[in-house]
């Protein structure tokens, strides 16, 4: 006959019930640290997906941007943080102690993801002006030959070409202040640095040496044109294959030497976080040296 407790319960049952007990616990954090580790991979996987799919056609930049990035990508880092919280509670109240490792990554993951769109829409609407044209000379801008423009024309809700009078938004605390200013002024007190190039080489010299530099920095020459002193090209960003244009025009020196201009255009967007700036400022570093 079994031992009865105070309660009647035999002395049995009561081992077997914490033992029956901590099973489930430790099965159910299992589960948890699964998933955490599933949302590790599946979150940085979206914004991935949503750059790689857009370059390769597979999708529009509506639904790269507007659905995984901003809808998608956000509500899977937070689900990848509330993971790794309950990673590390289980971790904490269930021996042996396991999870540590996945509940750390899945916040940490979370935390550095916001804080970069964070940074980035910082940069975007309060650091750096909204714009997407970047030229050496504001007042009389180069302008890009006939190769360029014809794909320009097929690329749908493409930005002109036309740089007089453009204006863009201006942004106020991250919101658009329904203001707008002139591209040229917002250009030149972002980039002070932008200007003209003058070298000592004539303008046939200094046309080799601007079409090697801009072969050697990646772009595609669309058009090269000696007598005119023009070169255009475009350059793709990696990250979802954006397009921008750059047109470089030479023209001799009032007192001899050669004026290079340089001009980068996006095809699409509204601002370009700086790529156009930092695009015309390399490719005037490296021709100066």
């Amino acid at each position: 006959m079994a031992d009865l407790t105070p309660n009647n319960e035999p002395a049995d049952d009561i081992a077997i019930k914490p033992k029956v007990s901590g099973e489930k616990r430790r099965k159910l954090r299992r589960w948890v640290n699964r998933l955490t580790w599933a949302f590790i991979i599946l979150a940085p996987l979206v914004f991935a997906v949503a750059a790689i799919g857009y370059k390769l056609g597979a999708f529009d930049l509506g639904f790269a941007f507007g659905t995984l990035n901003q809808k998608i990508g956000p509500l899977m880092l937070i689900l990848c943080g509330v993971m790794g919280v309950l990673s590390l509670i289980g971790a904490f109240i269930v021996t042996p102690r396991k999870g540590l490792v996945p509940g750390i990554l899945g916040i940490l993951i979370m935390l550095i993801a916001f804080g970069k769109l964070m940074s980035t829409k910082k940069t975007v609407y309060e650091k750096l002006p909204f714009i997407h044209d970047v030229t050496t000379d504001t007042q009389d801008p180069p302008v890009f030959g006939d190769v360029i423009m014809a794909e320009r024309a097929k690329v749908e809700r493409v930005n002109t070409a036309d740089y007089a009078g453009k204006t863009a938004p201006i942004f106020k605390d991250g919101k658009p202040s329904g203001e707008t200013k002139l591209v040229s002024a917002l250009q030149t007190k972002a980039f002070p640095e932008i200007r003209p190039l003058v070298l000592t080489e004539t303008k046939d010299v200094v046309f080799g040496e601007a079409l090697a530099t801009a072969k050697s920095m990646g772009w595609k020459i669309k058009e090269e044109d000696l007598a005119a002193g023009r070169i255009d090209a475009t350059d793709t960003t990696f990250w979802y294959g954006f397009d921008d244009d750059i047109t470089i025009r030479l023209r001799d020196g009032k007192g001899g030497g050669t004026i290079v201009d340089v001009r980068s255009l996006s095809r699409i967007g509204g601002s370009d976080m700086g790529k156009n700036a930092d695009r015309v400022g390399e490719f005037l570093e490296r021709l100066a040296q």
